[in-house]
């Protein structure tokens, strides 16, 4: 059974953070620990998928898995130097 993210102890969150961080950029990742890194929610994660423009992902049944290459990826796409950018 998953545990969602607002029930999980800080404690559990950085160890989730610090196996994300140390492993190879290969490693597949629970939307859980993705979000974990990216400081946003999972409700974000199902709306990137769902509309577009998000992190590719993998689906197996219910498991939805992310890459943390493609993860690092993303972060890097939508890293900005200034608020005008968000504009264009």
């Amino acid at each position: 059974m998953k545990i969602k993210l607002n029930e999980m102890s800080q404690k559990d969150k950085d160890l989730r953070l610090n196996r994300f961080l140390s492993a190879s950029d290969q490693q597949l990742f629970p939307q859980e620990d993705v979000a974990i890194y990216l400081s946003c929610s999972i409700h974000t994660l199902q709306r990137l998928r769902c509309v577009g423009g998000g992190i590719p992902y993998t689906k197996v049944g219910r498991c939805v898995t992310y890459k943390k290459l493609d993860v690092l990826a993303y972060q890097e796409r939508n890293t900005v130097m200034h608020t005008a950018q968000l504009a264009c």
